[in-house]
């Protein structure tokens, strides 16, 4: 089997990264062996055949749980290497063991979903808390077209969500600022949100060949988030300028919930959500959404508007439980002619969803 790939010669920051087809199959004949795979238990028959005898063990994800993974990269056999082959979930624990074992990474995204390819800490729960661990740098991120492209499209094109969340995020950055609330490690920078905007820029003039997934698309979006995933440890691990209320709302969905969701859609919500308490262009925000194709309705999500709208009216609340940075989570409750503004505006965009609708794409992917 022959790869066909290019390094990607952006000189922007982030890992080595490599945009081809045909990668996988390349990994055994230069990871360092015996390695070892983390993925998830619906993507392993489909990839299993392309690795040899020189594996090492399979870990398939099942908890995010920092205290239950370390428990099981204690106990797994001696390896070399870590393959990390899936979504965001997967990506993430393959971290921690490169990480705990001290051993070389190397990273398959099989979606887009999330930055998390490109990040160096592991976000994963303590308690059902998010909470960022841990420190690997891999070798190479390898982005392969058509393993993306076979993903489910809602899951691909739910990543832009984590790019979109920018717009929210420098608003909530700013008001911290002007109320005197932002953190003394982290004083609002002109230049990093700047920077964050032009990345936000060139996704949103390449929503439409993401929606579609090209190759284009593809190359548009995995590059972001590698500036995305870089930015986080170069702004002095500064989130600011790349997420607030956005993603502040998607922990709230989880904890009050109970469930995990499909990163960037979930954050979706939140940053149309954080542009109404803002004011700050929910139309525009709205459309961008749709464009991208990311379906914000709670029930493409796998719940219903009781369960969103709960979980908006309590983010106020949630925000201080969680000891979250200052947003306009803290300045402006939401009520509940906000949440049925929202809904009302969200049906109206995407449709009202009915029973024989498509459920959430899940799976290993994410």
């Amino acid at each position: 089997m022959t790869a066909l790939a290019s390094v990607a010669s952006s000189p922007a920051p982030g890992f080595p990264t490599v945009f081809g087809r045909e990668l996988i199959g390349e990994l055994p004949n230069f990871v360092h062996r015996p390695y070892l795979v983390v993925t998830m238990a619906d993507l392993w028959p489909r990839f299993e055949h392309l690795f040899d005898t020189n594996l090492a063990g399979v870990h398939e994800v099942a908890s995010l749980e920092i205290e239950r993974l370390i428990e099981a990269v204690d106990e797994s056999p001696g390896f070399g290497s870590v393959v990390g082959l899936g979504g965001g979930q997967a990506i993430d624990v393959a971290k921690i063991f490169a990480w705990r074992r001290r051993t070389p990474l190397f990273q398959v995204p099989t979606a887009m979903t999330t930055n998390a390819p490109f990040a160096h800490r592991a976000a994963l729960r303590h308690d059902g808390t998010a909470s960022t661990v841990g420190w690997a740098i891999p070798e190479a991120v390898y982005v392969d077209f058509d393993v993306i492209r076979s993903a489910p499209p809602a899951l691909n094109r739910s990543g832009v969500g984590d790019v979109l969340c920018y717009h929210t995020a420098h608003a909530d950055w700013k008001l911290a600022h002007d109320m005197g609330r932002e953190e003394r490690r982290w004083p609002y920078d002109d230049r990093l949100v700047a920077e964050a905007r032009a990345q936000l820029d060139l996704v949103v003039s390449a929503l439409d060949e993401i929606h579609e997934v090209s190759d284009a698309g593809i190359r548009a979006l995995m590059s972001a988030h590698r500036w995305g995933g870089a930015a986080f440890q170069d702004a002095g691990w500064n989130a600011r300028h790349m997420d607030g209320v956005d993603h502040a709302f998607l922990y709230a969905l989880e904890y009050a919930t109970g469930r995990h969701f499909i990163h960037g859609q979930a954050v979706g919500l939140g940053t149309y959500l954080g542009a109404v308490l803002q004011d700050n262009e929910p139309e525009v925000v709205l459309g961008w959404l749709r464009r991208g194709g990311v379906d914000i309705r709670p029930e493409a999500m796998g719940i219903d508007w009781e369960a969103a709208g709960t979980a908006m009216r309590r983010l106020a609340w949630y925000v201080r439980h969680a000891d979250l940075e200052y947003t306009i989570a803290d300045a402006r409750p939401v009520t509940d002619d906000i949440v049925a503004a929202i809904r009302d505006r969200v049906t109206a965009t995407f449709g009202v969803w009915t029973e024989e609708g498509p459920t959430s794409p899940r799976g290993g992917y994410v």
